[in-house]
């Protein structure tokens, strides 16, 4: 009997623990608040609207020896749009930010911030890393070569037109410095970033791009990725794999030869 009721007891727990994970993610889903367009966001502006706030919910630590970190600018999505005066458009008064806390063990991944700023605890500065409107949704901090770098994939266009900036359109890789406070674009042209491998005995950075073959603004799941290279020293993206190679490989697979 007592060997039922703790099997039944740790069925029980198992079933609860399952039902808080899958509850947890569904909340952050739904609650993550992505970017309105840029012609959206033009538009509410000339009609005196604001829907979105800034809101900053996270420190995380870049750089250990020079006391650097990263504050993710996120934003809010208000109950009531807001009417935007003519004092704040021309004194640039923003009104009260919506200021929550937070705190991420390593890196953002698959969220929608819309700027990011560099604090030195040294000398209390901050850097803002972007100056135009900007859809970041993952945040990586590398260690290479003894340097410390943020990358950032984000994007600046709503490239499939659905009136959204957010991972469904076509990413750009940027890779900040904190040595010489630097950040630097890494773009391939009718692509979107997916993923990067670092070679950090290199210093370089290999670079899956997805090619956007049918050109509707977005990558798809049967359409080809292929392969970069990016000198972190050089700040050049470079063809890894030979077009001849390229073209050998594919007359191999339709069969000519």
């Amino acid at each position: 009997i007592f060997g039922s009721l703790a099997i039944i007891l740790i069925a029980i727990l198992i079933f609860w623990a399952i039902t808080e994970i899958i509850n947890n993610s569904f909340y952050r889903r739904n609650n993550e608040v992505e970017i309105i367009s840029n012609e959206k966001a033009k538009e509410n502006f000339e009609n005196n609207i604001r829907t979105q706030q800034v809101s900053f919910e996270n420190l995380q630590l870049v750089d250990t020896i020079n006391n650097i970190y990263l504050i993710p600018v996120s934003q809010t999505s208000l109950k009531l749009a807001e009417f935007i005066s003519k004092k704040e458009k021309s004194n640039g008064e923003l009104g009260l930010l919506s200021i929550s806390g937070g705190r991420s063990d390593f890196y953002f991944d698959n969220h929608s911030f819309n700027n990011a700023l560099i604090y030195d605890a040294k000398d209390a500065s901050i850097q803002k890393l972007f100056d135009s409107r900007i859809s970041i949704n993952r945040i990586n901090i590398e260690k290479i070569a003894g340097k410390s770098y943020v990358l950032i994939a984000a994007t600046d266009k709503d490239t499939n037109k659905d009136g959204i900036l957010n991972v469904e359109d076509f990413k750009t890789l940027y890779i900040y410095s904190t040595a010489s406070k630097a950040l630097t674009e890494i773009k391939s042209e009718n692509t979107d970033f997916v993923e990067y491998t670092l070679l950090s005995e290199k210093e370089q950075l290999i670079i899956n791009f997805g090619l956007d073959k049918n050109k509707n603004g977005k990558y798809e799941w049967n359409e080809p990725m292929i392969m970069k290279g990016y000198s972190i020293i050089n700040k050049k993206l470079t063809e890894i794999i030979a077009p001849e190679l390229i073209n050998e490989l594919q007359y191999t697979l339709d069969g000519k030869k």
